[in-house]
């Protein structure tokens, strides 16, 4: 006599019932497999300063001024002296520019903006800028000499 279940259905053969572990053990197996395999893809994450984007791109001229003002300023040179020789797009990661002077605060906030250099006979400067220019930041100078090179940060 056949025993039926609650349900209207038969009970699992011996068979059925010793196949069930096996498919739970296989789908433990195959979880702990993809768990792994996921594991070991690194997450796309992104660090660092900041990020050039595009090098010797299109300086805008509210930039080039600002950034030729400044120079000369500082160094008493004329602007016709100066010389702009690489301009990079960057992110900074701060509204310092990542020109961070001891006792200022900077809010950590993406600011996008320039690197640019500028040359005369004997000197090179970095700045840094944000996209229009209102910002300016002197980063590092150069001294060239025929005999010895100094380099500064100008934090």
């Amino acid at each position: 006599m056949q025993e039926i279940t609650p349900s209207g259905s038969l009970p699992p053969t011996i068979g059925e019932k010793t196949s069930q572990p096996r498919l739970i053990i296989q789908a433990l197996i195959f979880t702990g497999i993809l768990y792994l395999t996921a594991g070991l893809t690194l997450p796309n994450t992104k660090i660092g300063i900041s990020k050039p984007s595009q090098t010797n791109a299109i300086l805008l001229t509210s930039v080039q001024n600002a950034v030729l003002q400044d120079v000369s300023a500082h160094s008493g040179l004329p602007k016709s002296a100066l010389r702009i020789v690489e301009t990079q797009q960057h992110t900074w990661q701060n509204d310092c520019l990542g020109v961070n002077k001891f006792g200022v605060l900077c809010a950590n906030t993406t600011v996008p903006g320039w690197q640019v250099t500028i040359v005369s006979e004997r000197q090179r400067w970095i700045y840094r800028t944000n996209a229009s220019g209102s910002v300016v930041k002197l980063a590092a100078v150069t001294i060239s000499d025929s005999k010895a090179q100094l380099t500064s940060n100008a934090n």
